[in-house]
């Protein structure tokens, strides 16, 4: 496998923001990080190694995405029309007049009739963010490739692909007695559990939780928002484990968020995830920013070290309990999953990388492999297979596959154009989504790939099927990959998050 060499800032994440990024170089064999060197240290065996230096860069690991929805990426930011009060929790909003049409109904159709396409703009989308790695796969009729890390179900050399369980759906009785007996076997368990407003009865999640015992140090509990401060003192801090906070999700359906101090008093590390498109941002540089926001706005001790950690070594912290194999960190036997970042702005470095744009992600590096960047940077660290495309206003080279020729680029275009032609005829794409599905069996290793939608919908008893008239169907047009205007005014139109959110228009846009 190839060897690389990377010179630059390094913020090694070790020990977390404690450590400032100082000049130094990463050195990678294949997939893993053989060490990292201080200063103009060498290490033997790389004589003919590939070297990039990235100047003033910050090179760091791999930003983790920790809760995600892919499936439903190709959609934009959904409100309720005429909704002004907040949400109770989630079990109320997929009761909403418009869910089915606007959510459910799209994202099913995209799943079913173009889900390679699917998977190939999420994956931009999230390294154009620089994530190497996001939770929330959906599930499929069979396996398939990924170039970014699937957290769900990663496996990290053991041949093993349950070392970490994920749930959407609540779990009770004999179900929730299996989850936390795994979590002591230790398994990880990456749960959306108590999302909504405090006082709901979503609370019930987190309390039958501790009540089983399940508040260990391998549960990632994502939301967590209905949670009080009284009820985050039972989880004792001995056994912390991890909550993922989705700070512009909370407050575009409930208006409020999770009490990020109270549960940094357990010691309960604090990880970010960017969420889905109808209420989350485009990526995780998106969701740092709201992190700060909402940090200002409710008057949490968060500095942006502390944000930083949050996509680096909180969530590496987590996955390490589970996977045995260092990650979210450059240090020695880590994953090869670096993103090299032009920090933007005044402030010391973790200000700057906070203060970041999709325009400042220079390089994307995933297992050794060169997936995302400048058009230099990835030719100097040996891309292969790669398309071409502007994305922040800056042309890139991008190494996504062909999934019908693993060998070859598949062109940007080729996956927008099949993207776009889905939105534009929803019903002949459901017409080829039923051919695709009758083409032989359909589990089996060789069949046409489907994806399962992994939201609720209540208004068809709680599954999100497919439209129940094809007829009807309408699909909105592909939102951009990056931060642009147009998600900005849909954000503006939400009456729930009350202004809260008119900051990060400006952190983005001139």
């Amino acid at each position: 496998m190839a060897q690389l060499v990377i010179t630059g800032r390094i913020a090694t994440m070790a020990n977390g923001a404690t450590e400032q990024p100082a000049r130094g170089r990463v050195w990678i064999d294949g997939d893993r990080i053989v060490a990292v060197t201080r200063g103009r240290k060498r290490v033997t065996g790389f004589s003919r190694a590939r070297t990039i230096d990235v100047g003033d860069a910050l090179v760091l690991p791999g930003l983790l995405d920790m809760h995600n929805h892919l499936a439903y990426n190709a959609l934009p930011l959904w409100m309720e029309p005429g909704r002004n009060e907040p949400w109770l929790h989630n079990k109320h909003w997929p009761d909403a007049d418009t869910y089915t049409e606007s959510i459910t109904e799209p994202a099913w159709v995209y799943a079913k009739a173009c889900p390679e396409a699917l998977l190939a703009y999420v994956q931009v989308r999230a390294m154009a963010g620089g994530a190497t790695s996001v939770q929330g796969w959906p599930n499929a009729n069979r396996g398939y490739p990924t170039v970014v890390r699937n957290i769900d179900s990663e496996d990290a050399g053991t041949g093993v692909d349950n070392l970490i369980y994920t749930s959407v759906g609540t779990k009770k009785g004999e179900a929730l007695t299996i989850a936390v007996r795994r979590m002591g076997d230790g398994s990880g368990f990456i749960y959306h559990c108590s999302e909504g407003q405090r006082g709901s009865r979503v609370l019930a999640d987190y309390t039958e939780l501790e009540r089983a015992d399940g508040l260990l140090p391998t549960l990632i509990g994502i939301h967590c928002c209905a949670v009080d401060a009284a009820d985050w003192t039972k989880w004792n801090d001995q056994a912390a484990g991890g909550v993922v906070w989705s700070p512009l999700s909370n407050l575009v359906l409930y208006g409020q968020t999770t009490l990020i101090d109270d549960v940094r008093a357990r010691e309960i590390k604090v990880c970010l995830g960017s969420d889905w498109g109808p209420s989350g941002t485009k990526n995780l540089l998106g969701e740092m920013k709201v992190a700060r926001i909402a940090a200002d706005h409710f008057g949490y001790t968060v500095t942006d070290g502390d944000i930083v950690e949050m996509v680096t070594s909180n969530p590496g912290t987590l996955l390490e309990r589970c996977w045995n194999r260092p990650v979210g960190r450059l240090v020695e036997d880590g994953f090869a999953d670096v993103v090299i970042i032009r920090g933007r702005g005044p402030g010391d470095d973790w200000s700057r990388i906070v203060a970041a744009r999709e325009p400042d992600i220079a390089l994307v590096i995933i297992n050794g492999v060169p997936r995302y960047g400048d058009h230099d940077l990835m030719k100097d660290a040996g891309a292969t297979a790669t398309f071409s495309t502007t994305i922040g206003g800056r042309r890139r080279r991008i190494a996504v596959p062909d999934p019908a020729r693993p060998e070859k680029a598949w062109s940007w275009k080729a996956i927008t154009d099949t993207l776009d032609a889905v939105q534009a005829d929803p019903q002949a794409a459901i017409a080829n989504a039923q051919a695709r599905a009758a083409t032989g069996p359909r589990f089996a290793d060789d069949v046409a790939l489907e994806l399962f939608l992994d939201m609720p919908d209540t208004r068809r008893s709680g599954r999100a099927g497919p439209p129940k008239n094809p007829a009807t169907v309408k699909i909105p047009a592909v939102p951009s990959i990056e931060h642009d205007a147009a998600f900005f005014d849909l954000l503006d139109q939400s009456p729930i998050q009350n202004g809260v959110l008119a900051p990060l228009r400006g952190r983005f846009l001139p």
